[in-house]
């Protein structure tokens, strides 16, 4: 492997690999710029730093906070808890959602316990140990498949997951009723009712000017904390 970088400009990285690897490596709608040289089987990826990924998870976290502020102005003390960089542990392996939110409030006191906050970091729950699990985790996926990662989640307790990635836009996931346990595709969130599908994936869609995104992340949280009260 041979890695070149310049000051100012994106790293480049080549890599010795079978064009087979490459398509597979390559084939996802957020795959980094990249070429592949036949005559010497080396693919070459520019490492480019991206803002996609934070800024969709950062837009659910501001949904959050800004349902806390409708909450308090409906004089209602907000009981959940936004935990930004949770490890989740279980049989299944290890998770960590972009964003996680404690809504029963005895999950969020012992969540609490455990130092568990908005500044936390490197913070592990294991279902192991008996620690509690958010009630809702949110993944935004460089890919476009993240099924892999529901049933897990699932099993350790979590109620409900939101999925964004740019070809499919926003999901809501429960846990389905069915013989094989497959998650299924909810129209309306189950911890916030007030939130459908078509919202959360208006708020999350690319291209919504800063204002206009602005503005309905508030009439969401709006509509979440309606149905809350």
């Amino acid at each position: 492997m041979t890695k070149v970088s310049y000051r100012g400009h994106p790293a480049r990285v080549e890599v010795s690999m079978p064009r087979f690897l490459f398509d597979r490596l390559t084939e996802h709608d957020k795959a980094p710029r990249c070429r592949y040289e036949t005559a010497r089987g080396v693919a070459e990826f520019v490492a480019a730093r991206g803002l996609a990924h934070d800024s969709q998870s950062l837009l659910t976290t501001r949904l959050f906070i800004h349902m806390e502020s409708a909450l308090a102005d409906a004089g209602r003390m907000p009981t959940h808890q936004v935990a930004l960089s949770t490890r989740l542990l279980s049989p299944d392996g290890a998770f960590e959602p972009d964003a996680s939110i404690f809504v029963d409030r005895g999950r969020a006191v012992r969540a609490g316990e455990l130092g568990l906050g908005p500044q936390a970091k490197d913070i592990y729950l294991d279902t192991r140990k008996g620690h509690p699990m958010p009630n809702l985790v949110v993944e935004i996926d460089r890919s476009a498949n993240s099924h892999r990662k529901l049933v897990p989640y699932f099993r350790m307790g979590v109620r409900e997951v939101w999925t964004w990635n740019a070809r499919g836009g926003a999901v809501i996931w429960t846990a389905g009723d069915n013989k094989q346990g497959e998650p299924v595709h909810a129209a309306r969130s189950r911890v916030f009712p007030g939130l459908g599908r078509e919202g959360l994936d208006r708020l999350l869609a690319v291209g919504l000017g800063s204002r206009e995104r602005f503005r309905l992340s508030r009439e969401l949280a709006g509509l979440m904390v309606a149905e809350l009260v």
